[in-house]
């Protein structure tokens, strides 16, 4: 057996996408047709369908545990924080959210066979009132820590 002469094989490396020649300058691109730099907010078009994230979705990733599956209430804390922020203002609609998701905001520490997300101050062995005497220790380490 032979080996395939030489020329074979730089052939096909030539015809390579790698190897293309470069273009001229007077040749034009297409890459930034449409795109205004000095427009605000404006975004370059991507090949190959991969979208451009938006604003919200670079500041805020999606909530994920470990392993890359989705947290349903990662999402469902997240959702009520934007509601809370958006109603900071007046305390009675901040009362109101907070009464209407109470049963939901008081799982982990009421039931403690509740699933505990990954990054939780709690234990599975703990109590009741040591889950909430935890979330009161925590909470007053947040705010000291705010100030």
């Amino acid at each position: 057996t032979q080996a395939p002469p030489q020329s074979g094989r730089s052939s096909h490396l030539q015809s390579s996408p790698l190897f293309e020649p470069e273009k001229n300058d007077d040749e034009t691109s297409n890459d930034f047709q449409g795109f205004n730099p000095f427009t605000p907010g404006a975004k370059m078009p991507t090949k190959g369908g991969f979208g451009i994230l938006s604003d919200n979705e670079r500041k805020q990733p999606p909530p994920s545990t470990p392993g890359g599956q989705i947290s349903p209430r990662q999402m469902k804390m997240k959702e009520i924080t934007t509601e809370l922020l958006m109603c900071i203002s007046d305390d009675e609609s901040v009362s109101e959210l907070l009464l209407s998701h109470e049963e939901f905001l008081l799982d982990q520490l009421n039931n403690v066979d509740a699933v505990l997300e990954p990054d939780s101050v709690l234990t599975p062995d703990m109590t009741r009132s040591q889950r909430f005497q935890r979330y009161g220790e925590v909470m007053q380490e947040r705010i000291d820590g705010a100030r």
